[in-house]
């Protein structure tokens, strides 16, 4: 119960915290990310695989969040395989920059993907993974603010792609 009630009060902060951008390196601020989530991944075989990234201009405090979130997911929902296949890269749209974080893990039914990034929407049972069902609606409101968007794509037994976008022009990073 605390932990839930932790993770609403995070969500409520997020939506009125200020948004202060700067350069950001998205690529060291990944690796922080990993290395937060790998302290928990217990002997676990992890292969990692993060592109180079280029800099973002975003709120640092706001989007390490983000990444934290989408890494442990990952690390979470790749529990049951051998060995756990992680990829964070990066793909540049008109006028965006889009982030995703690939894993190997259960994946969803697309049926359900628009349930994803709800306040207690789990598409799997408490039962089988932890967590409170804040942490993507979290993600989804920090890259709101930033002028963003996410999305996801899976399927059910086959992995699943989280991605964001954040307003990005061509050689402007």
């Amino acid at each position: 119960m605390a932990t839930l009630i932790d993770d609403l009060l995070a969500f409520s902060r997020m939506g009125r915290a200020n948004v202060s951008k700067r350069r950001v390196d998205l690529s060291q601020l990944v690796r922080e990310a990993r290395d937060e989530v790998s302290a928990d991944v217990n002997g676990r075989r992890i292969a990692w695989e993060i592109h180079d990234l280029p800099p973002v201009d975003a709120d640092p405090a706001l989007l390490r969040p983000v990444l934290v979130n989408l890494l442990s997911n990952a690390v979470k929902y790749t529990g049951t395989r051998n060995e756990a296949r992680i990829e964070v890269g990066t793909e540049s749209r008109a006028g965006e920059l889009v982030v995703f974080v690939r894993d190997n893990g259960v994946g969803f039914d697309m049926a359900y993907a628009h349930k994803l990034f709800g306040v207690f929407q789990r598409l799997h049972r408490a039962d089988e993974f932890t967590g409170t069902g804040i942490g993507l609606a979290n993600v989804r409101r920090i890259i709101q603010r930033h002028g963003g968007r996410t999305w996801a794509e899976g399927a059910v037994d086959a992995g699943a792609t989280f991605y964001f976008s954040l307003p990005w022009q061509r050689g402007a990073a």
